[in-house]
């Protein structure tokens, strides 16, 4: 009798269960069951994604089929299903069939806005000729440059220095080591003035002149016509932060945590792939990555799993337009932070320079390929330098004309929980 209850119990709860399924509209029911489909994905992890993936994209191809529209909830599990494969090609299918559904809308949405890179020569196979485009060229700013190695580098050779003059200080009494206090001080009190002088030149001769000028009734008559040194004047170029600068740059590196200012370039980054269309959502943009992402366009099939596929085709970005909008990408996260910070921490201007070159070194085992990919990339140093300059230039405009929606995302991801599809949902307004 107790089995039989149970089984009464489970009967009854199947009932209901029916019974509520059967009174949501065909819309809720398919949300329902790609959430569940897609929970079931997140919860396995990235090892068996792509296989878990095909009744999900199934059931979003039978909703379109169907003309059922999807909902924010179920396209925001999708997402994140299909970012654990870290598979761009299984990504633009994923992106297609919610744009097919209608569901999804700003994906690739100002790829339009581009301008292509003038050309400066009869040789530079970019762009047009516009003489406006080419004087906005001429006049835009040099790519940042970076040298973090370099600068952390002295700044632990700065810290060690003054870390060891310090500990003669305080223990040299302990070790026997009170002779070389007196030459400990000397080379922390050169260190450390060198270092102020050398970076803050000018705010110590506004501040001396300030304070000169409020006590002007007690300089006495003889000093009175003395005047600040001039930077010019200095020695070895003191003050003008040439001796030390890197020095403090370092520090600045070494000691620096600004999680709002990592979340305004992950934001710039997402929202410049979103925008132009590429499947890659990667928070930090690298040469790498964005390298891999050109080769696979040129791939023509996409690979099957299990007779089903997943994987969707993606636009050919072997050529002048498509190689600057990976390296707006790539640039994103600067162009966000050179407008906000003087110094570039969260951002490296490299990857773009990089990502030229990795797709160089990648040419010669293209086989028929090589030459179109030549072709679209820059012959020398100076039209790689006008490439790199104008995608700067490309992504910082796109980011000013698009500065709420990129707030808004870096809001979402300085929350510390947002998902890809999180991103998603901000960027659609959702």
């Amino acid at each position: 009798m107790e089995s039989t209850g149970e089984m009464i119990l489970a009967s009854d709860n199947n009932r209901l269960l029916d019974m509520a399924f059967s009174s949501l509209n065909d819309e809720d029911k398919y949300e329902t069951v790609l959430t569940g489909l897609c929970a079931k994905v997140i919860d396995g992890g990235a090892g068996g994604a792509s296989e878990g993936l095909v009744d999900p994209i199934r059931l979003m191809e039978e909703m379109n089929s169907s003309g059922i529209g999807a909902r924010p909830r179920g396209v925001i599990s999708l997402v994140d299903a299909t970012a654990l494969t870290s598979d761009a090609r299984v990504m633009a299918n994923v992106l297609s069939l919610a744009i097919k559904n209608g569901v999804i809308a700003n994906y690739g949405s100002l790829q339009g806005t581009i301008s292509p890179v003038p050309q400066t020569t009869n040789a530079f196979p970019f762009g047009g000729g516009n003489k406006n485009q080419m004087e906005r060229l001429q006049s835009l700013p040099a790519v940042p440059d970076d040298d973090r190695a370099t600068e952390v580098s002295q700044a632990v050779i700065f810290a060690t220095v003054v870390g060891s003059c310090l500990g003669v200080n305080v223990f040299g009494g302990l070790f026997g080591l009170e002779d070389l206090t007196p030459l400990a001080n000397l080379v922390l009190g050169i260190t450390t003035t060198t270092l102020v002088v050398d970076n803050f030149f000018d705010v110590i001769v506004m501040g001396g002149s300030a304070v000169a000028k409020m006590n002007e009734d007690k300089i006495p008559e003889g000093a009175k016509g003395v005047s600040a040194p001039k930077k010019e004047d200095m020695p070895l170029g003191l003050g003008t932060g040439s001796i030390t600068g890197s020095v403090v740059k370092g520090l600045n590196r070494l000691l620096s945590v600004n999680t709002e200012r990592d979340c305004q370039c992950e934001a710039a980054a997402v929202f410049a792939a979103y925008s132009l269309g590429l499947p890659c959502f990667a928070f930090q943009p690298n040469a790498l990555e964005g390298a891999a992402l050109v080769v696979d366009s040129m791939r023509k099939e996409p690979n099957n799993s299990d007779g089903f596929q997943i994987q969707g085709n993606l636009d050919n970005l072997v050529s002048d337009v498509g190689l600057l909008k990976v390296l707006i990408w790539l640039m994103a996260p600067v162009a966000m932070e050179i407008s906000k910070h003087p110094q570039l921490i969260s951002s490296d201007p490299r990857e773009a320079l990089g990502f030229l070159k990795r797709l160089d070194e990648k040419a010669a085992n293209l086989g028929y390929a090589e030459g179109a990919l030549r072709d679209a990339l820059p012959g020398d140093e100076v039209q790689t330098d006008d490439y790199l300059r104008w995608a700067l230039g490309e992504a910082d405009l796109l980011l000013r004309n698009n500065r709420r929606t990129v707030d808004l995302l870096s809001e979402a991801l300085a929350g510390g929980a947002a998902t890809v599809g999180d991103c998603v949902a901000v960027l659609e307004d959702w």
